[in-house]
């Protein structure tokens, strides 16, 4: 539409342009043709008139008939063109004149109209300055009128350009939200706003290829709130999602550096895949972690280790270069989560290959 818009601003404009320049050349052929050449008419009348006295005053006899035929043929068409009322008056009577000289072959006559044919030629000389000044104005009217008409048709061109662009980019910011906004929907958990289980696999998968490029030591933590069927049994499931929910934030608050990913995994077990860590960082993060979750101090009375909510954690450590499949990482976090809930569980246990 914006090319259309364009295209047809363009091709308005040179037709308006072309139709101008058409009435200007009608403007000058008629300056041309009305004025110039009357004038040249009368120049060739009077240069024969000249040569008929010349010869009347210097030879005897004397010649007229190729001067006479010249000015009657130049008088002729002259007279022939279209004359005002008041240019009629005086022409007709010109015409009488001219063909009464030639009657009379009287070189007194031939001076007169010699005199009336300069009239004339001096006539329409006056006409033409008058009509190259009225010309001259409708030029610069004309010039004005296609300026202006240019203008405001570029000017509205401009602001249907403008307000169609405006509709684009407001269409594109549009797509652009809700591209951003199903992206993130794609890959969130809906109720703990985590990760999802499918975003998860992504990355885990792609955990070793990273490490390996990077020559980083990652680590992957698995979490489960102890004993959380007796909580929901308990409190009720709107209770337990709201549990779920600040566990889920804690996770989130700690972990929230860069090459830091928290997940939903399901239910109530959560992942973290740490990239780029030491075995010292990894052992302080599941003391700290373990500690922010009691802090929470979310009572859990039904709880056969303490009477608020604790989780259990389950990491192992990838040491780049050792080709270890994901999968086979998957359970042996797994062993760790299950020996920690074998031992008693709020507690963690690392991976020891």
């Amino acid at each position: 539409m914006l090319v259309c818009t364009v295209l047809i601003t363009l091709i308005f404009s040179s037709l308006l342009f072309n139709t101008q320049i058409d009435n200007l050349k009608k403007q000058v052929d008629n300056i041309y043709f009305g004025n110039l050449i009357p004038i040249v008419k009368l120049q060739i009348i009077l240069d024969n008139y000249q040569k008929i006295i010349f010869c009347k005053n210097n030879k005897h006899p004397c010649l007229i008939d190729e001067e006479k035929k010249a000015i009657l043929q130049e008088w002729n068409y002259y007279n022939q063109a279209f004359k005002n009322k008041e240019e009629r008056m005086v022409v007709d009577t010109i015409n009488e004149e001219i063909y009464a000289s030639f009657n009379e072959n009287n070189i007194q006559k031939f001076k007169n109209i010699l005199a009336r044919v300069d009239f004339l030629i001096q006539y329409e000389t006056q006409v033409a300055f008058k009509e190259r000044k009225k010309f001259v104005e409708d030029y610069q009217n004309m010039k004005n009128y296609l300026f202006y008409s240019i203008a405001i048709i570029l000017f509205l061109s401009f602001i249907v350009i403008v307000y169609i662009m405006f509709q684009v980019i407001k269409k594109d910011k549009q797509l652009t939200v809700l591209n951003k906004k199903y992206k993130i929907d794609s890959i969130t958990d809906s109720m703990t706003n985590l990760y999802n289980r499918k975003y998860f696999d992504t990355i885990f998968d792609n955990m070793p290829f990273i490490a390996n490029a990077n020559n980083w030591k990652c680590a992957f933590i698995m979490i489960d709130i102890d004993y959380f069927k007796q909580y929901n049994d308990t409190y009720g499931h709107d209770m337990g999602d709201i549990a779920l929910k600040k566990v889920a934030s804690a996770l989130k608050e700690y972990f929230d550096k860069k090459y830091e990913f928290v997940f939903r995994l399901g239910g109530e077990e959560f992942g973290v895949v740490l990239f780029d860590i030491t075995e010292e960082s990894i052992e302080n993060c599941l003391k700290e972690i373990n500690y922010k979750i009691l802090e929470l101090e979310i009572e859990h009375k039904n709880s056969k280790i303490l009477d608020i909510v604790s989780i259990s954690m389950g990491a192992i450590i990838y040491e780049p270069h050792t080709y270890i499949s994901a999968n086979k990482l998957y359970k042996q976090a797994d062993e760790c989560l299950y020996k920690s809930k074998e031992n008693g569980r709020n507690q963690y246990h690392i991976y020891k290959g």
